[in-house]
């Protein structure tokens, strides 16, 4: 019985829809009867409640054009301005056709829209390497430590940005990644060191973006930009596996927190390419960046557990990202009335 009422629901309000819009085309119709016949004046009120809902985009656009041609008709300048105002705000990226009217092409130039805010949210992973700046080794043997990362880590963000001009645009925000990598290193002959390390970090970025040409709906781009990275908290998972026959039983240990050894806050440098495409009012794109660490991420400090029981130690390093990145941007315009 439930199903079979939520049926008949469904139905009266689909058939409600389409009287509406059946309705709102006929109301159109009068109302150009009307104008033809000199009776400007019932145009406006015929279609007004079908402005906010009933029309398709071609209708509206129609509908307009004749309100604004019926206020000018009964000279009343102030409502034609409004009414143009208004058809901007709803339709802030139209374009002029051939096909219309001088009236409304006039008032059409008496206003400008410009974007004055994109917002952004966007979504992604890195693949994290590492480049060294001094070799560290609790062996005594420096050199020996090996880098790795098999896993694409979670990363995601929102900016604002502000278009500068139509090859110009710069941006601000904030993201939130995580980092992975594992550094193996071998102790003497007789126990290999592994610890795999997880980073999770808040970044402020700011970026400027540069699009040398437009394919159609395709813009390519070109960015680059800074970004401060701070590190939320870093966690290490260490274990040594020894390689000597007479002591063979394996050290692994819980994860072990070491914030405090890594750098609190850093620079990063970003540089990077990609694509966006039009949609109305908004727009997709893709895109991949380098982000390369400024600061060498190790502290230096007491005797660490990785250190004394695991045969650990840090090398002087930075931290690196591929980025890649897919996302959605909304744009806000502002339509206002050009001087005279």
């Amino acid at each position: 019985m439930f199903r079979l009422r939520l049926i008949v629901l469904l139905l009266i309000s689909g058939l409600s829809g389409v009287i509406i819009a059946q309705n709102c085309s006929v109301k159109l119709r009068d109302a150009e009867n009307l104008f033809n016949a000199g009776l400007v004046e019932q145009v406006p009120a015929l279609l007004e409640e079908c402005l906010q809902s009933g029309f398709t985009k071609t209708e509206e656009h129609s509908a307009y054009q004749l309100i604004i041609r019926s206020y000018l008709y009964e000279d009343k300048i102030q409502l034609a301005e409004e009414t143009m105002e208004e058809f901007l705000k709803k339709n802030p990226e139209y374009e002029l056709s051939p096909t219309d009217n001088a009236d409304f092409v006039y008032y059409f130039y008496k206003f400008k829209v410009k974007p004055v805010l994109q917002l952004s949210a966007n979504m992604g992973s890195n693949f994290s390497f590492i480049s060294v700046i001094e070799s560290q080794s609790t062996s005594g043997v420096p050199g020996s430590k090996d880098y790795s990362n098999e896993n694409f880590s979670f990363a995601a963000g929102l900016e604002a940005r502000i278009r500068l001009s139509k090859k110009f645009e710069i941006g601000a925000g904030i993201d939130y990644s995580r980092v992975t990598f594992s550094a193996t290193e071998p102790f003497l002959n007789y126990a290999v060191a592994n610890s795999p390390e997880t980073q999770t970090r808040l970044e402020i970025p700011l970026q400027g973006y540069f699009f040398p040409k437009q394919y159609g709906g395709f813009s390519p781009y070109i960015k680059v930009g800074a970004a401060a990275s701070m590190n939320i908290s870093t966690i290490a998972a260490q274990n040594s596996i020894n390689t000597d026959a007479n002591n063979p039983i394996p050290k692994i240990g819980p994860d072990e927190n070491r914030t405090d050894s890594r750098q609190f806050v850093e620079t990063i440098i970003i540089g990077g390419i990609g694509c966006k495409y039009k949609l109305p009012r908004s727009y997709v794109f893709i895109d991949v960046s380098g982000r390369f660490g400024t600061l060498d991420q190790a502290k230096a400090g007491e005797l660490t557990n990785s250190e004394w029981f695991y045969g650990v130690t840090d090398d002087r390093f930075r931290i690196n990202n591929i980025r890649f990145n897919i996302g959605y941007t909304f744009i806000f315009y502002k339509t206002s009335k050009i001087e005279e």
